[in-house]
């Protein structure tokens, strides 16, 4: 009024503006006033940035399982919401309640600073809750994820109400005392500590640690924990999944919720036509996997196909791959084993056939083996035949030779009787399969080698080859390393063998395994199986061995010219990543940190501030149209205040530290 002592700011323009119409004055002090609160707005969205920076920062911790570093939260989740988030979120209230009642009023309450405390307290507990249920579409459910916290939080903010009543009206009527506000203060860790361990599970409940995926989806995610999330999934799911179905499923089930500040970051940005924040909003059906992978998400595609007659098949197959002979035994018997169906006839055919070695024929001079053909007939029951191949022995020094003895056209001549029926009543159709060394089937011949030698010693062991390398595979597989018996193959030794880790660990990268291998008279390869695991690999190669150790029989011995010398011999496994997986991979992480880039709500530097400041939306355009013309006019409106809060230190700089006091 004229006269009066007007306030801290208005009247702007004296004694005159006191004497404009009250209308017209109550107008421009509305709209004045709703400026005014666009800039606290726009500067508490710098602090809630700031915040959230701090509370999303992530470390590296090792895994003594797997041997592996992890990226996890800094900051406890629940911790981190009720410490600097609600700080960040009641911030304008706070400092209204602290200038008015510290400054202004001297420590008395002031008509706006404790309603503004109480009034939003108020307003979140009952006006906040109440949107959020009612805002659930018709024949939707929600369920709240953090039971044993939401109670912790619920009971204290009922407590909180009747605490200032008690402080207000009962102990020392509209005083507060020096220890009443100590105590209130106090409060307030107090709850934090509770409510962190009921996030832990200590009141019931499982702990948010064991509940969530594990690895989260960040900026700072190697690949390498990418590629191990990417095989989870498709162990889990199928491999016949496409690379934007497990990009989808990592950000449904592996990426954080949205906090409160970003919600309200991305509202306040898109009312002042600021630079626009991803937020997802996904309805209960686009949260569950159905929508991504359809009703059968754990199933491969069913195609229906025509029924067939079922199949009953017997495999036949060498009991070795090669074999070997002293030169001055007479005979040499090669072991056929036939697994499967056995209560069927089955007929193979052998022929030997010439390597370095040759057979005895009509003018063939310094024949080494008499030339063997025939039929091995498989009656029902058994399981094991052999071929007898004849050697001639000769006085001429010769260097180790080779032939081979085939096996084919392998067939049933009787089905009957099978002793079973298949579901839906059909009888089996019986047939013969024929198996490579390599455990492959259907090959219309298979054969094995002979070696002829001259000497009558045991020989030396030793692997095929020194270093192996492997291509990392998502599925677990296992594979068989060729441990060879060199210059002698008289009578039978055995040698024991194990794993030993490297830069690969056991139970992560392959299974530890060990036992002992035998190699029987005249037999010169033999197997050693070792499982690798499944898993993402990106980039890394990790190694393991395996150790022969402990050889025993007829003075065989290791190579001393091979790795581990005399005394044992070792073979370097290598598992390498796969370059078609490390491609796919590479596509995800662009696409998934281009959505962590969008989803982000500070800047990295002074110069995307200001241009976030200058230009509508950022300098970004929202769709093929641009901005609307609601966001020129907010920016207009809004420039004074976006120009001068783009001088606070951007959230990228002391780990958001600096905007967080600044702002």
């Amino acid at each position: 009024e004229p006269g009066g002592s007007g306030t801290l700011i208005l009247p702007l323009f004296g004694d005159a503006e006191q004497r404009w119409p009250t209308a017209l004055r109550a107008v421009l002090y509305c709209l004045g006033l709703a400026w005014c609160f666009m800039g606290v707005a726009i500067i508490a969205d710098i602090f809630m940035g700031a915040i959230e920076t701090i509370t999303s920062k992530r470390s590296r911790r090792f895994n003594s399982v797997t041997g592996r570093h992890h990226t996890v939260l800094t900051w406890n989740p629940t911790v981190a919401n009720l410490t600097l988030m609600a700080l960040g979120s009641s911030a304008p209230e706070i400092l209204l309640n602290v200038v008015e009642t510290v400054v202004t009023n001297k420590m008395f309450a002031g008509d706006l600073g404790p309603s503004t405390i109480v009034g939003s307290a108020a307003f979140n507990l009952l006006i906040i809750i109440a949107v959020c249920v009612s805002a659930i579409p018709d024949g939707e459910i929600r369920k709240i994820k953090e039971m044993p916290v939401y109670c912790v939080t619920a009971v204290c903010s009922i407590f909180a109400y009747v605490w200032l009543l008690l402080v207000l009206m009962v102990f020392t009527p509209n005083v507060v005392t020096p220890l009443e506000g100590i105590l209130t203060f106090l409060f307030f860790p107090l709850l934090a500590l509770i409510a962190f361990a009921a996030d832990k599970g200590y009141f019931g409940g499982k702990p948010r640690s064991k509940r969530a995926l594990g690895t989260l989806v960040t900026a700072d995610m190697t690949k390498e924990e990418l590629a191990d999330i990417e095989v989870q999934i498709r162990k889990e799911y199928g491999s016949h999944i496409t690379d934007e179905q497990v990009t989808k499923i990592i950000n449904l089930s592996s990426a954080e919720a949205n906090s409160r500040a970003h919600y309200r970051v991305a509202a306040t940005r898109r009312m002042m036509g600021g630079k626009r924040v991803l937020v997802e909003r996904m309805s209960a059906s686009s949260r569950s996997l159905t929508d991504i992978l359809g009703a059968r998400s754990k199933v491969v595609p069913f195609e229906p196909v025509e029924e067939e007659t079922p199949q009953a098949k017997c495999t036949i197959e060498f009991g070795a791959a090669n074999y070997a002979v002293l030169e001055n035994s007479e005979t040499v018997k090669i072991k056929v084993i036939r697994k499967g169906i056995l209560d069927t006839v089955v007929v193979v055919r052998y022929k030997t056939r010439d390597g370095t070695a040759k057979a005895q024929r009509k003018g063939e001079e310094n024949a080494d083996y008499i030339e063997t053909e025939g039929s091995l007939n498989f009656g029902p029951g058994e399981t094991e035949k052999q071929i007898a191949v004849s050697i001639l022995d000769d006085n001429t020094y010769e260097e180790d030779e080779d032939f081979f003895v085939d096996i084919f056209d392998a067939r049933v001549v009787s089905s009957e009787p099978l002793g079973h029926v298949a579901p839906g009543g059909k009888q089996p159709k019986a047939i013969a399969v024929l198996v490579d060394p390599s455990g492959s089937e259907g090959a219309p011949l298979v054969s094995t080698k002979v070696t002829i030698i001259d000497d009558d010693m045991a020989g030396t062991i030793c692997w095929a080859k020194e270093e192996v390398h492997l291509q990392q595979t998502p599925s677990d597989t296992v594979c068989t390393f060729e441990v060879n018996r060199r210059n002698g193959s008289k009578g039978n030794i055995t040698c024991k063998y194990r794993t030993e880790n490297a830069t690969a660990a056991a139970t992560v990268d392959y299974e530890a395994t060990e036992g002992s291998i035998e190699f029987e008279d005249n037999v010169c390869v033999a197997q050693v199986p070792v499982k690798i695991l499944g898993r993402g690999r990106y980039g890394s190669s990790a190694n393991f061995r395996v150790v022969l150790t402990d050889v025993v029989g007829n003075g065989a011995k290791f190579d001393p010219n091979t790795d581990g010398g005399e005394d044992s011999c070792i073979l370097t496994v290598y598992i390498d990543a796969d370059k078609v997986a490390m491609e796919r991979v590479d596509k995800m992480m662009n696409k998934l940190m281009a959505k962590l880039d969008k989803a982000k709500i500070g800047h990295s530097s002074w110069k995307d501030q200001f241009q976030s400041a200058l230009f509508v939306n950022g300098g970004e355009e929202e769709g093929s149209d641009g901005p609307a013309w609601q966001d020129y006019a907010m920016h207009v409106v809004s420039f004074p205040w976006k120009l001068i809060f783009a001088c606070c230190p951007p959230t990228d700089y002391c780990g958001g530290g600096g905007c967080f006091f600044v702002s």
